[in-house]
C-alpha cells in the first residue's frame, strides 16, 4: 500500500499522533527505508498494546496465524483524519485481502 499512497503517512521521522481503539494517542513516526516501520515513542508502546493486549502473548511467545485465526482476525487498518491525525484498529480475518482486491 505505501507504494500505492506514498503521502498517506508524513515524511520520515516526523512525528504524529496515532490513537488506539482504547482511546490513548502514541507518539508515532515512520522510519527505516523506504519508510518500511511504524515506531511509536515510548519504541514498545504499540507492540504492548498489538502483543500484549490484543493477542494477548507472554513475552517470547510467538503470534502464529493459528492464534490470529481463532482471535478472528489478521491484519491492522490505519486510518487518518482530516487533521492529520491517525487511528489504528485490528480488522477480521481476510479484511486485508477483501481491500487489496477492491483496488486491483
Amino acid at each position: 500500500m505505501h507504494k500505492k499512497h506514498p503521502d498517506f503517512f508524513p515524511p520520515r521521522d516526523e512525528i504524529f499522533n496515532l490513537q488506539i481503539p482504547t482511546g490513548d494517542i502514541f507518539s508515532a513516526k515512520v522510519c527505516q527505508e523506504n519508510s518500511k516501520a511504524l515506531m511509536t515513542n515510548p519504541n514498545k508502546a504499540l507492540s504492548d498494546w498489538l502483543l500484549r493486549k490484543v493477542l494477548q502473548l507472554q513475552e517470547g511467545q510467538l503470534a502464529t496465524m493459528e492464534k490470529l485465526d481463532k482471535l478472528g482476525f489478521d491484519s491492522v487498518i490505519i486510518l487518518k483524519d482530516e487533521n492529520g491525525d491517525f487511528k489504528i484498529d485490528i480488522m477480521k480475518t481476510n479484511a486485508y485481502i477483501e481491500f487489496n482486491n477492491m483496488l486491483s
